[in-house]
């Protein structure tokens, strides 16, 4: 649009936020999908904070329209959740190693046992006793926190696959987008 008031044009990118809107809701549904589905973390936890708030923004100016990924308060480990952790000892396991290709591993620093506490606080763990043995949270946080140090975190992808798979499905649709916008501002601009 142009503004009388001001020598300049002011870009709107109508197509483009549609097409990047359609993009970030697909990338959404299908990493929760992964979250909601994959083996270790299907089962619903105390607070589902990175599936809640794994949402995307798209935002624009007149210099600029940009796609941003939000993760709230999973902001500082969602990326250990998408890529995974090598653990510190696989070896000592049976199966197949967590996290292969992961550029993160666990060397000599375990994760945080105050997080694996609270965990256990608001999540009802029926392995808790065993015989009619009592073991303490404090035992329980650290033989869990022993366990993800050898073992590794898995590796859920469940960002960067869809991101991949659908930004390659919808690149074509958003790049269309982009061009009808520059034309309609085009002919705007030619005609005033």
């Amino acid at each position: 649009m142009y503004s009388t008031n001001r020598a300049e044009y002011v870009m709107e990118y109508k197509n483009t936020i549609i097409a990047l809107n359609k993009l970030g809701a697909s990338v959404v549904t299908d990493g929760r999908r992964i979250l909601r589905n994959f083996k270790p973390y299907a089962a619903t936890t105390s607070s589902n904070t990175l599936y809640n708030d794994f949402d995307y923004v798209v935002t624009s100016n007149n210099e600029m329209i940009a796609l941003k990924w939000e993760f709230g308060g999973a902001e500082s480990y969602w990326q250990f959740v998408d890529e995974g952790v090598r653990g510190a000892q696989p070896q000592k396991h049976k199966g197949r190693p967590r996290a292969i290709g992961s550029p993160f591993k666990y060397r000599n620093k375990m994760p945080p046992r105050g997080a694996i506490d609270r965990w256990i606080v608001n999540k009802p763990l029926k392995a808790a006793r065993e015989k009619g043995k009592f073991i303490s949270r404090k035992s329980l946080a650290f033989a869990i926190q022993r366990s993800i140090f050898e073992k590794g975190v898995h590796r859920t992808q469940f960002f960067s696959r869809p991101f991949e798979q659908d930004l390659e499905k919808q690149s074509d649709n958003i790049g269309k987008a982009f061009a009808d916008d520059l034309e309609v501002q085009l002919e705007i601009m030619i005609n005033t």
